[in-house]
């Protein structure tokens, strides 16, 4: 599982020097690096959610943490990753770079979904080549029974 406390602690660190640069006037590209780590923490906090809304069974049973309280470490984990995000957005409008946070955010939103696209079709190309798997298994065996059948016969 994903160690929540760590990704806030990084998005916070990003949104502090991200915050601070903006206010010393500094270009939103000279920031790069420090968006890049507080969506990566996002990305990190949102792979937890997932995590947390559909447990596997060995993570229920060897976890060392309670489902219930993973959960509300992540919730509370989201909910403050928005704020940052708001946060972020605000400093951007009043620091005249608005455009730039649109255009940002435009392009985010393509990426995610190529990226979704992509995971969608991985999943069901991983799925066809399971079920092509397990029908080979199956009719080899239903071979070997038939063939053995045949040779007892015989």
């Amino acid at each position: 599982m994903v160690e929540i406390s760590l990704a806030i602690a990084a998005a916070s660190k990003a949104v502090n020097v991200i915050s601070k640069g903006l206010k010393a006037g500094r270009e939103a590209q000279d920031l790069a690096s420090q968006f890049s780590t507080f969506f990566d923490a996002k990305d990190k906090i949102d792979t937890a959610k997932t995590e947390s809304e559909n447990p596997t069974i060995g993570s229920k049973m060897f976890s060392k943490q309670s489902v219930e309280s993973y959960a509300l470490e992540v919730a509370l984990a989201e909910h403050k990753t928005k704020d940052m995000e708001k946060q972020l957005r605000e400093l951007f409008v009043y620091s005249g770079q608005g455009d730039v946070y649109k255009s940002m955010m435009r392009t985010r939103q393509k990426e995610r979904q190529r990226r979704l696209q992509a995971a969608r079709a991985l999943a069901e190309r991983k799925k066809f080549l399971a079920d092509v798997i397990l029908i080979g298994i199956l009719v080899s065996i239903g071979l070997s029974i038939v063939g053995g059948l045949i040779y007892v016969v015989i």
